[in-house]
């Protein structure tokens, strides 16, 4: 790493997926060298005088002796203490040079003022969702749903309104991280699959054999205030989506004019008619979801420039 030019080191835990890394990287390798590292990979390395530690935002009371400090609120805490654990971080945290945040909801929830050193880094969508937007897919299935479905999530809820809804008439197939207990309450229900993880490069394909993708996303904190990426992936493949009716769904589906069929949070389905024929979102333009797009719009980039240059 002798070429002189700046570092950009994204630093987590890795007790969380951020597929955002991967996107910031691909983007900013052009200019900078990039790295994924732990707190004491970046702590240690010898070139911290010409180094972006860009913080995937944890607890990181200690400021390193780096060229620029980023913290990064993708999110906010989960499980017991949540709100205090929010609270910690803004009040025993490091002092930043720059603060970003996924959305406005977020910084406000964590306490953090608007300043010069704010900076808002919305979701996006990988190319390859936008490159297999064209794809024509025998139907596999009529709903299909993509993402977490712990105990805290409330899935039942999506799927006893699918189940009062139509019954055995229509199939839903489901796809992420098991959960025995979901699992169990719908065995005997042959028309609700559920399928595991899958690689992130099979998703498109997998998406595009549904009739309807379902963005289900729960209503209580924290994430009524976080963004959907299922919504996007989604709208960027051109399906034909039903949404509860999530405040940031909303708002995601207005910004890029995203087509969705609403229905209540606490029985989503109910309005969903029987031939699945509302408008996709063949014609919505997909480029403003894409990452680069989102990132360049965003102004994180000129702001690390900028700042760096006054160093």
């Amino acid at each position: 790493m002798a070429t002189g030019k700046s570092v950009i080191r994204f630093i987590h835990e890795g007790k969380a997926a951020y597929p955002d890394v991967k996107a910031f990287m691909e983007y900013f390798g052009g200019t900078y060298e990039v790295l994924e590292c732990s707190p004491s990979e970046a702590a240690a390395a010898p070139d911290l005088d010409r180094t972006v530690c860009w913080y995937m935002m944890g607890f990181y009371p200690k400021k390193l002796p780096c060229a620029l400090t980023i913290h990064d609120y993708r999110s906010l805490s989960v499980g017991r203490g949540r709100k205090l654990k929010d609270k910690v971080k803004k009040l025993l945290n490091a002092d930043p040079d720059l603060r970003f945040f996924q959305n406005d909801a977020i910084r406000t929830a964590l306490g953090f003022k608007e300043d010069s050193r704010t900076y808002y880094l919305p979701m996006g969508v990988p190319s390859q969702f936008i490159d297999q937007r064209g794809l024509r897919a025998e139907p596999g299935t009529d709903f299909i749903y993509i993402g977490s479905m712990l105990g805290e999530r409330k899935c039942e809820l999506m799927l006893d309104s699918f189940l009062k809804r139509f019954g055995v008439a229509k199939t839903f197939d489901l796809y992420g991280p098991p959960n025995p207990e979901l699992e169990a309450r719908y065995a005997g229900k042959d028309n609700i699959r559920f399928n595991g993880l899958i690689p992130q490069e099979r998703l498109p394909a997998i998406l595009k054999a549904a009739r309807v993708g379902v963005c289900y996303f729960p209503m209580h904190y924290p994430h009524v205030l976080q963004t959907p990426t299922k919504l996007l992936e989604y709208g960027a493949l051109g399906m034909r989506i039903l949404a509860n009716d999530h405040p940031q769904s909303r708002i995601t589906s207005q910004q890029y004019d995203i087509h969705c069929q609403w229905g209540d949070t606490t029985d989503m389905f109910a309005g969903v008619p029987d031939n699945l024929d509302w408008p996709d979102n063949a014609t919505t333009d997909a480029a403003p979801m894409a990452w680069p797009a989102v990132i360049r719009d965003s102004g994180v980039e000129e702001a690390i420039r900028q700042a760096l240059q006054q160093r």
